[in-house]
């Protein structure tokens, strides 16, 4: 039976119910830790999710799989078709017109237009005014974007906390996390460990998830209640970030203007404190001269 991973992933979601009390830890399982069962013995995968390797073969059948093979080929076929090394791509770079590298940009960001509709942005927003508090983290390429889209908030909404994990202190961070928080997610693939600690422990704890990455198949998205999907296509060397950065950004602005008159006032507040601190220079004006 051939299928695709996000097909497959689909159908152990609608039978979730379906399967008995060991074939859903089974199931959970492999749709957390996809990598180990194209890579690992189907014993050595049953040992790391606590149950018997026959319950492998009989969730396999459960789904429509006459055999395990059968059901491991899609997430061995995910495998392959992982992104290529950075080092790879950077060698074509020399036949990349930079021109192409800018009209990338802008497809990228129509792509991304179409990943995502005005209800989901909504939807955030409103999980957003219900949070008590609000967490944000992307760690390596990621932290820029969130580190931004946390400042931003911050202008108009204090308890807006970066999780960054210096210093090995993300548990300590994490601690802080509650029931009815809210919790960003931001990530890409290859998907860093950290995200996925994070995003299950905000799980576990009762807080919202709100992943936004480049697939809803996500590990750390798995957790989520909202996914906001960016396009990583170009032809860099590096995933574009383009789009990850324009979805920080729509989503402040779908913030913002929910808010009316209360977060203006906020702003204004914020603009003056900063002024009144010496944060910025004044602007060079060339007439002045």
């Amino acid at each position: 039976m051939a299928d695709s991973f996000s097909s497959l992933v689909d159908r152990i979601r609608s039978r979730f119910v379906d399967l008995s009390p060991q074939q859903r830890i089974a199931a959970a399982f492999v749709l957390k830790r996809p990598e180990d069962v194209a890579i690992v013995s189907m014993r050595t995968l049953a040992a790391h999710a606590g149950v018997q390797p026959v319950t492998f073969v009989r969730l396999a059948r459960t789904l429509g799989f006459s055999a395990w093979e059968d059901f491991k080929e899609p997430f061995v076929e995910r495998m392959r078709v992982a992104p290529a090394l950075y080092s790879d791509r950077a060698k074509r770079l020399a036949e990349v017109d930079p021109r192409e590298v800018h009209l990338s940009h802008l497809k990228t960001l129509e792509a991304t237009q179409g990943l995502n509709d005005t209800p989901t942005f909504a939807a955030a927003a409103e999980a957003f005014e219900r949070a008590p508090n609000v967490f944000v983290a992307g760690f390596r390429a990621c932290f820029g974007p969130a580190h931004a889209f946390a400042y931003v908030y911050r202008l108009f909404r204090p308890d807006v906390v970066l999780l960054s994990g210096m210093g090995g202190g993300l548990e300590a961070e994490l601690r802080a996390v509650d029931e009815e928080d809210v919790v960003v997610v931001m990530g890409f693939r290859p998907y860093s460990r950290e995200s996925v600690i994070v995003a299950e422990h905000a799980a576990r704890r009762g807080a919202t998830v709100i992943a936004i990455t480049d697939s809803p198949l996500a590990p750390f998205a798995r957790e989520a209640k909202i996914v906001l999907t960016f396009s990583t296509e170009g032809p860099s060397f590096f995933p574009s970030l383009v789009s990850a950065w324009a979805i920080a950004e729509q989503l402040l602005d779908v913030i913002v203007a929910r808010g009316g008159d209360a977060v203006l006032e906020r702003l204004k507040s914020a603009e003056a404190q900063l002024q009144a601190l010496g944060v910025f220079v004044p602007a060079y004006d060339a007439s002045d001269n």
